[in-house]
């Protein structure tokens, strides 16, 4: 009878001990944790509320993009919707075909989102250079060297890897690089690529208005040139933009420069019969993730 009553009034400070210690477990580790992430849980919670957004299926809410009343963020409609959630099909569209828009991949990417999800404070390395002093981030190139080796698209031993401000501007510097100085010919480099080719690689070669090279258009018409000391530099897209073909070079010989364009070299795009293994291949981001 004793040990009844002792029992049912232990219970209740048993219990009550056994809440109070959880209690203190989580302010210590729940709450703690709470605290360690005040301004990324704002920036999460303030992602996720644009995402929520309905925008029919048929555009996006961005952070980023536009704001009515109030700072709250509007619908951006894909081609040929509109609407205040993009829900109207707009008839007789026109269908633009000049480029293509990596909003395909969205569908993978949606089932994606919390591994993909990046979030950068206001200071995240300020600093010009990193802490060995260098301009390249070296776990960034470690990365890059093992997605190549998983996708299998390219070999990146022995290699030197050069980041840009997109594919155009390493292109571009790539000609330049290759271009023999003025004062050694008498002419600029000729620049070709196989038809149909993207228009940029004519925009890019006259841009800078370089004396070092200039655009001569199609490859093919400088095949059988009989003038073999002509300096050359042909961009080959593989594959191609925009037919698909998986290009080989036209041109070769001693005074021949080749600049491979591997932007769609990608699984999703084409088949990778084998990782591209040229002297100089350019690659991007964006064909890859979608951006």
């Amino acid at each position: 009878m004793l040990r009844g009553v002792f029992i049912s009034k232990a219970l209740p400070c048993l219990l009550s001990c056994l809440i109070l210690y959880l209690l203190i477990i989580i302010s210590i580790y729940v709450g703690g944790q709470w605290k360690k992430l005040s301004w990324s849980s704002k920036a999460a919670a303030e992602a996720e509320a644009v995402a929520a957004t309905s925008c029919s299926e048929h555009g996006r809410a961005y952070l980023d993009g536009l704001v009515v009343d109030g700072n709250v963020p509007v619908c951006e409609c894909n081609t040929c919707y509109t609407g205040p959630d993009c829900s109207l099909f707009i008839p007789d569209c026109i269908a633009n075909a000049d480029s293509g828009d990596p909003l395909f991949l969205e569908p993978f990417w949606k089932q994606h989102l919390a591994s993909s999800a990046v979030v950068v404070s206001g200071l995240h390395r300020m600093s010009y250079t990193f802490n060995d002093q260098s301009y390249i981030s070296k776990e960034l190139e470690r990365l890059i060297r093992k997605l190549h080796t998983v996708v299998g698209n390219a070999i990146t031993e022995v290699r030197f890897i050069i980041f840009g401000a997109g594919s155009t501007q390493l292109l571009i510097a790539a000609a330049y690089a290759l271009s023999p100085q003025p004062q050694n010919t008498s002419s600029p480099a000729g620049v070709v690529a196989s038809v149909p080719y993207d228009a940029f690689y004519k925009k890019q070669s006259g841009y800078f208005s370089s004396d070092k090279f200039k655009f001569l258009g199609e490859a093919h018409k400088w095949r059988n040139r009989s003038d073999g000391s002509t300096n050359m530099i042909e961009f080959v897209t593989s594959p191609n933009n925009p037919d698909g073909r998986l290009n080989k070079a036209i041109l070769h010989g001693p005074y021949v420069k080749t600049i491979y364009d591997h932007a769609y070299y990608w699984p999703h795009f084409t088949s990778i019969p084998v990782a591209a293994d040229e002297d100089v291949m350019s690659n991007t981001a964006p064909s890859f993730k979608g951006d």
